[in-house]
């Protein structure tokens, strides 16, 4: 277990620097100066070697400034200078480069030297190099003979300072449990879309709800029958297997309270398009459809291991999108749950289809907040790229809220407009609502438009297309390319909101 692993403390005189195969200094970057003597922890002909290193790379002393070198073959000194303006993006970006370097040490007992750092600038490096660390210690799913090393280091983080210890041990177990978070959406996104199918997803669930402390329900395909759930059918009747569904899972803390969170989260363990059948370039990588549903369950977990004070309750809309003889098609009408007929447009468009539904089905509980997940539009990875994700939301006050959570986790996020005349094109001749249109427009909107139209009741409604999830070469502190991005936005914006 990590909590073994990792430990904080006051800073120990005792035991020298050899005990560790790697330590980090950090330090908080002056204003202004030139000499890099103060930073350096060394004897005499040590930094002087060290110093011509400097000089010859041409190491400014600046925020974000890094010094890393071998003290001897058994031992990597780090040196980081960091101040407020460095952000939590470039500072997780920062930790992830010299944890890189640890691990292709293969160091095993790792320090972190945070001095009199100043309680912000010390919290900020604690939770950046602990996610850093927990996100290399990550092992993906291996369907090889070859088995993968994995790495488990000894994290020692010492502080000078007495009265940060607590807070900064919270930071630390807060950094850790979110780590272990951000590692369950990637590990289930690379898996491989014949193993992580929507029964053997389901059935995983529901054998780690029961362990976790969480409630689990199951709408498989004949109880969503009943409730005449026809967008969400719409998209499985193709799938042979009918093992489609939508799983509930449901969180509640030991004092009853008053607040309530949904968590909702679109599942396509495999996106063939349905109809009109994806190109193989487009197609490929489409087991990480399911990265929403991920982010969604990965968060009550969470919730359930930090005790969250408030109830959470996740949907997870768990299907697969495939093609043949009884797959649904254009110009198709299907009812909802709700009663509101939908065109069918294009059949690639079925996200928002089994969304529709599980909105539906959240709102109908009347949280406090939904918050959703969804790899939902190329649109959303064409406006904006994929450093970041898109926002939409129903209450416009939220702005600042999604914009300052993305920048303080990390996880960037930026919202869209969401103003009613972009559901104009949505307007149909033979059903209620189009599914989408064919061309043209703003797709990442107008699906957002489409969901919000769902929600049984006004209920505050956060939306994340997740441009994000994907990204060579990784993102921030995550070195895959699934960046199992959603964690600790969500971690810090509900925080913020409830």
């Amino acid at each position: 277990m990590s909590k073994d692993r990792y430990k904080l403390s006051l800073t120990d005189f005792k035991t020298p620097d050899s005990a560790y195969d790697a330590i980090v200094f950090a330090y908080a970057c002056p204003k202004a100066g030139k000499d890099w003597k103060p930073f350096l922890p060394l004897g005499s002909p040590e930094q002087a070697e060290v110093l011509k290193l400097i000089q010859r790379r041409e190491i400014k002393i600046e925020s974000g400034a890094v010094v890393s070198f071998d003290r001897s073959a058994a031992q990597r000194l780090n040196v980081v200078l960091i101040d407020s303006t460095l952000s939590t993006f470039k500072l997780l970006t920062l930790s992830k480069d010299i944890i890189r370097g640890c691990k292709d040490l293969k160091a095993q007992s790792l320090c972190l030297k945070l001095g009199r750092l100043p309680a912000p600038l010390a919290k900020a490096v604690v939770d950046t190099f602990v996610s850093a660390i927990k996100a290399a210690e990550f092992v993906p799913p291996n369907y090889s003979d070859k088995p993968k090393p994995g790495w488990a280091p000894k994290l020692n983080i010492q502080i000078d300072d007495k009265t940060l210890v607590k807070s900064l041990s919270e930071q630390m177990n807060q950094s850790m449990a979110e780590g272990d978070a951000n590692n369950l959406v990637r590990e289930l996104a690379m898996m491989a879309g014949n193993d992580l199918t929507p029964m053997n997803y389901v059935a995983r669930i529901k054998s780690e709800s029961s362990k976790e402390g969480l409630a689990f329900e199951f709408f498989d395909v004949k109880k969503l029958q009943k409730m005449k759930a026809g967008a969400f059918l719409a998209v499985v009747q193709a799938s042979d297997s009918r093992d489609a569904g939508i799983v509930k899972l449901s969180y509640k803390p030991a004092k009853k309270s008053s607040k309530h969170i949904c968590l909702v989260g679109k599942g396509i363990t495999f996106d063939t398009g349905g109809t009109n059948l994806k190109s193989a370039p487009h197609m490929y990588n489409m087991h990480k459809d399911m990265a929403g549903s991920a982010v969604s369950y990965s968060l009550i977990r969470l919730a359930a291991r930090e005790k969250w004070p408030f109830a959470v309750t996740a949907f997870l809309a768990i299907a697969d999108n495939l093609t043949g003889a009884k797959a649904y098609r254009q110009n198709d009408v299907v009812t909802a749950m709700n009663g509101k007929s939908i065109e069918i447009v294009h059949t690639d468009a079925e996200g928002r289809m089994v969304l529709a539904d599980t909105l539906y089905l959240a709102s109908k509980e009347e949280p406090n907040l939904i918050l959703d997940f969804a790899t939902l539009t190329g649109a959303c990875v064409a406006a904006i790229g994929s450093t970041y994700s898109g926002a939409f939301t129903n209450r416009s006050e939220y702005h600042a809220a999604i914009i300052e959570s993305g920048k303080a986790s990390g996880e960037r996020v930026w919202p869209f407009p969401l103003d009613d005349d972009f559901g104009d094109c949505l307007k149909s001749d033979t059903a209620d609502i189009k599914q989408c249109r064919l061309t043209g427009g703003v797709d990442h909107i107008e699906a957002a438009i489409f969901l919000k139209s769902f929600l049984a009741t006004d209920v505050p409604w956060v939306h994340i297309d997740l441009a994000a999830a994907d990204h060579a070469g990784g993102l921030a502190h995550v070195d895959t390319e699934a960046t199992g991005f959603g964690v600790r936005f969500a971690s810090t914006l509900i925080r913020h909101l409830i």
